[in-house]
């Protein structure tokens, strides 16, 4: 996968987590409940992306200095 679906990808998961961490902020104890398993899960993802972009952009400095 390349850098740019990569870093597209990355800015749909902070978003679709920033909205879910406004329905944390509701008063009913469910709603925030169900929101803060959903921002565990965002979370999830968000850090496997960052770990892909790292390890890619390191893959294509590796290359460059061959």
């Amino acid at each position: 996968m390349g850098i740019g679906k990569l870093i597209s990808d990355l800015a749909m998961i902070n978003i679709k987590l920033w909205h879910t961490e406004d329905k944390a902020r509701s008063e009913k104890d469910h709603i925030i409940a169900e929101a803060k398993r959903e921002i565990d899960k965002l979370n999830q993802q968000r850090n496997n992306l960052i770990e892909n972009i790292d390890a890619t952009v390191i893959e294509k400095l590796q290359k460059e200095k061959e």
